[in-house]
Parts: structure tokens; C-alpha cells; sequence
């Protein structure tokens, strides 16, 4: 039998938690089920809030079924990522063969607003091929596309908007042991509703890797926990004290395991290449102010080596400690003291005159 995390995925080489954010996704985890799966091909009329957007037969497997079992079902064995549930679909298989899903969502995508889109997935047993693309696409409407093949974006439903994003691995997803996070972002257009998971493309355009030799010449992948959470945006030249991160007194160093407020922000980022964020670190008023100048810069420093370890690069971070010159609360009120020990954070361009001089008058 296969054991998984039940919370955990890989994001930018290492753990964290799953998003705190509000996820728009309606059944995320396909726990909400109309009935039992009995009989393959079965998602739109088994499951709240998903259906088939095309004539694929996209599987449900669930717990509670003995036809389409999530382990030991007719072309693998895996315990869902989260829940019950989760869906399985065929993303490259002879003559174009295809199957898709589509969510509904909580509410439509914001114009020029950032999201994040995630998804775990985990290859079937019984199958020959990974591949190294998975494709997203957002639509304003459901649609309905005639075709058991792939879905091609030129035969789209004109009229309405559709937001399309190919997420590859270089090393393809041919995890089947363990479920593996894919994730992207992605801008909003404006009143997207839908979303769509597939590959859209033909066995011609489709990059594949063999795995397994076997009779089944297709990659099909298990689906779990979709997700779809806007990334908050952040004001130019304005500061942000990050949260759940104040330090203890006289310490330097906390070890940051995970931060959604940072995780946040280096998404941001990376849609923004031509800003840069600017650190600052802060003591409370004991010992000395060449003392807490070094241990504010120590702080800061913690703060700028944990978004490089996201991924963000090191020369779009700047640092520096300003000990206790800028307090938020009164230093000599002992049960409100540690707030002062924190880091604040803007976004600028970069080398900023106003982000390097904005505590200039308080040394």
C-alpha cells in the first residue's frame, strides 16, 4: 500500500503547508459527491460542482465504491491526497484520445489580479508514458466541445474570454508513488468563472517520457485537491510589517519553515520583475544601539536568506537593521515590547532613493 502526506507538498524544493488563503475552487477535493461512483466515465453525473467538458470518460474513485476503488483499481493504487475522493483522467493515449475536468468557481478571476493555481496529481501504475506538460485554461462560460480528442484553443466557443497556461516539468510527472504539487499563476482577464485542467494539445505536439512498458500506450494521472487563490497585490513605497514573525528577546535567528505572507510576495514578484523588495529590521530599546543595530540587520538577514530560498534572487532583495529608532509601541510597556521586535517590508523599484533614505531621519 502507498502512504502519502496528507498536508504537505513541494514548493520551490521544499515543504510547507497547504495555502491559508480562501480557495475559489467549488469541491476542491471531490468529497461532495451526488452518488457512489459505479461505472467508469461517471464524474459529471457523480460529483458536485465538476463535470466533463468534452465526450473523454473521466473516471470518479472514491472510498466508498468497489468498482472504481482508490486502491487497487483497474490501473492503479493510490490513497487520496486529502479525503476520500479523487478523479483520474487520461492526458495522452492513442489517436488524440482525451479527458478533461472542469471546476467551478466560488467567484470569477478579478481583472489584472494574480492567482495561484494548484493541483496535486500522481501517474497511474499501468501505464507507459509521463508527460511534461499539464495545460489550465479559464473560460467565463461552460462549454461543451463535441470531440473524445484533444481540445484544441482555436476551436474554442467564440465570444467569450479564455485564459490558457501550460505548466511543464523538464523532468516530466512521473511520480507514482507520491502525489506531486503542480502549480503556476496566473493574471486574471476579467469574469473567468471556469476552469479547466487537460492537455490540449495532439500526441504530435505532446512531449512524453516512457516509464513502463506495458500495453497501455497512454499517461493517465490521478487528480487531487485543486486550488485557485488569489495572491494578495502590494502597494508601491509602502510598508508591511510581516506577520507571525516577531522574535524573542536578544535572538537573531528564527527558522522560518513556512510564511504565507512571504510566500505571497515572492509569487508577486516574480509576476513583477522590474521590483525589488526592500527589508527592515527592528529591536525593542534593550542594550545598546550599536548592539540592537547589528541584531535588527540579523533579523532582516533571516527574512532576505528565506525569500531566496523560495527562489526569489539576491540581487532584487536589500536589507538593513534600524535597532530601535522606529518602535510601534512603547518600549517601556513590558507586555507590548516584543512587537517592536520585527520586519518590515516594500516593494520599490530598484535602488529606490525613497526605500534606501526612509528611516534615514530616525539615526
Amino acid at each position: 500500500m502507498k502512504t502519502i502526506p496528507k498536508s504537505l507538498f513541494l514548493f520551490f524544493g521544499f515543504t510547507f503547508f497547504l495555502l491559508n488563503g480562501q480557495n475559489l475552487v467549488k469541491n476542491p477535493s471531490f468529497e461532495s459527491n451526488i452518488k457512489c461512483p459505479d461505472s467508469f466515465g461517471s464524474l459529471s453525473e457523480d460529483v458536485k460542482n465538476w463535470r466533463k467538458p468534452s465526450l473523454g470518460t473521466t473516471d470518479y474513485f472514491n472510498t466508498c465504491s468497489e468498482k472504481l476503488p482508490v486502491e487497487n483499481n483497474f490501473i492503479g493504487s493510490q490513497l487520496p491526497f486529502d479525503g476520500n475522493a479523487y478523479v483520474g483522467l487520461y492526458l495522452y493515449a492513442p489517436k488524440d484520445y482525451r479527458e478533461y475536468i472542469t471546476a467551478e468557481l466560488e467567484t470569477a478571476l478579478e481583472k489584472d489580479k494574480l492567482y495561484k493555481v494548484s493541483f496535486m496529481v500522481n501517474l497511474a501504475d499501468e501505464v507507459e508514458f509521463a508527460i511534461q506538460e499539464f495545460g489550465i485554461l479559464f473560460t467565463q462560460a461552460a462549454f461543451e466541445i463535441n470531440t473524445s480528442k484533444n481540445i484544441a484553443l482555436d476551436y474554442m466557443p467564440s465570444g467569450g474570454i479564455i485564459n490558457y497556461k501550460e505548466i511543464a516539468n523538464a523532468n516530466f510527472y512521473k511520480d507514482n508513488t507520491k502525489w506531486v504539487e503542480i502549480s503556476t499563476t496566473i493574471m486574471g482577464k476579467g469574469n473567468e468563472r471556469f476552469l479547466t485542467i487537460g492537455n490540449f494539445k495532439n500526441n504530435d505536439q505532446t512531449l512524453k517520457q516512457v516509464v513502463k512498458k506495458t500495453a497501455r500506450k497512454s499517461s493517465y494521472y490521478f487528480v487531487d485537491m485543486v486550488s485557485v487563490i488569489e495572491i494578495p497585490s502590494y502597494n508601491l513605497n509602502e510598508l508591511y510589517v510581516i506577520e507571525d514573525l516577531l522574535f524573542d528577546f536578544d535572538e537573531t535567528y528564527i527558522q522560518i519553515s513556512y510564511n504565507q505572507q512571504l510566500v505571497n510576495l515572492v509569487h508577486y514578484l516574480a509576476q513583477h520583475p522590474d521590483l525589488n523588495v526592500y527589508l527592515y529590521g527592528h529591536t525593542d530599546s534593550k542594550g545598546s544601539k550599536a548592539y540592537n543595530d547589528n541584531l535588527s540587520d540579523q533579523r532582516a538577514l533571516t527574512v532576505a536568506n528565506f525569500l531566496m530560498k523560495l527562489g526569489l534572487s539576491k540581487d532584487r532583495i536589500s536589507w538593513k537593521g534600524y535597532g530601535f529608532n522606529k518602535p510601534v509601541v512603547d518600549n517601556q510597556k513590558d507586555n507590548l515590547r516584543f512587537k517592536n521586535r520585527r520586519v518590515e517590508f516594500l516593494i520599490a523599484k530598484p535602488n529606490s532613493n525613497y526605500a534606501n533614505t526612509i528611516y534615514e531621519d530616525q539615526n
